[in-house]
């Protein structure tokens, strides 16, 4: 802690292990071009730890499956009809697809799942979940900051800037990097690295609702944290690490796998950057973002 009270509050746990997986999958259950089988035997080949199958306003019971894997599988439904979509994540039951999305945030948020808003970015309007509406509604844990099948669809993959945005006005949630895959092609395009002991259901889900995790296209991450006020960052192949704070102001950039950012020394500036996340750069257009370090005296 610094001397003036002001520190950062860091949502990464130090445990030891880190687990990869995909939460945002569709099989031919709803619009998917693959059975489950086929779909989980394809991420299990890629060294995967986990997976979520999320089909539109189906709940796939995974129990039959789960014993032909070597991965976690995570029950999960995209919320999908008569408004914009909704990630459920550790699914106990269906969810009515009510015009109300608080009442299905709240409903997920009762079966103590993982709630996370989807694409904000996608269609040609790039406005899937508007702002307004994400800036209303509580009690979610995040947004798909990276939405891979949108690489190939009308709008944009990536959506950092709503996240900067609803991070800005004081929310506290976390980023979320998925394949959202419908096609083979769309698998191992952006994945969470989970911080955690055990890749069980429970820990997994225990984990994303802390913000123990990191999003990526293909940076990874080896060691995150904050210590008082500094956030210190290393990874294995990143060739540039961006930091940034309120209103997606780059603060600190620095061109190497390595780097940390301190806090300024007057409280009241960093009481005005609200919130320090790391963007880390690497070869051929790869990222990884880190979750956000709130600013305040905790």
């Amino acid at each position: 802690m610094s001397n003036n009270g002001i520190q950062l509050k860091s949502s990464y746990t130090g445990a030891s292990n880190w687990f990869r997986g995909n939460l945002h999958t569709h099989t031919t259950r709803s619009d998917g071009s693959r059975p489950p089988e086929a779909v989980i035997a394809d991420y299990d080949s890629r060294g995967y730890d986990f997976l979520a199958i999320s089909d539109h306003d189906v709940l796939v019971k995974l129990d039959g499956y789960q014993k032909e894997t070597s991965m976690t599988l995570i029950p999960a439904v995209e919320v999908t009809a008569r408004g914009p979509h909704v990630l459920q994540v550790n699914a106990e039951a269906w969810i009515e697809p009510h015009p109300n999305r608080q009442w299905v945030i709240d409903e997920i948020n009762k079966q103590g799942g993982v709630s996370v808003l989807n694409h904000p970015n996608f269609e040609a309007h790039f406005n899937h979940f508007p702002q307004e509406q994400m800036e209303f509604l509580e009690g979610y844990h995040g947004i798909e900051i990276y939405n891979g099948v949108i690489e190939r669809l009308p709008g944009v993959a990536l959506a950092t800037d709503r996240w900067d945005r609803l991070l800005t006005t004081g929310l506290e949630i976390w980023g979320f990097a998925h394949d959202d895959s419908h096609l083979p092609i769309d698998v191992e395009l952006a994945w969470n690295m989970v911080q955690t002991e055990n890749c069980t259901v429970e820990d997994i889900t225990s984990a994303l609702k802390a913000g123990s995790f990191y999003g990526s296209t293909g940076v990874t991450v080896t060691r995150v944290g904050a210590e008082g006020t500094t956030v210190h960052v290393e990874t294995e192949d990143a060739q540039r690490i961006r930091f940034i704070s309120n209103a997606g102001v780059i603060r600190s950039t620095v061109n190497a796998p390595e780097a940390t950012f301190t806090l300024p020394e007057s409280p009241d500036d960093a009481a005005q950057l609200g919130y320090i996340r790391a963007e880390c750069y690497g070869a051929g257009g790869r990222m990884a973002w880190t979750q956000p370090f709130f600013i305040g005296t905790f």
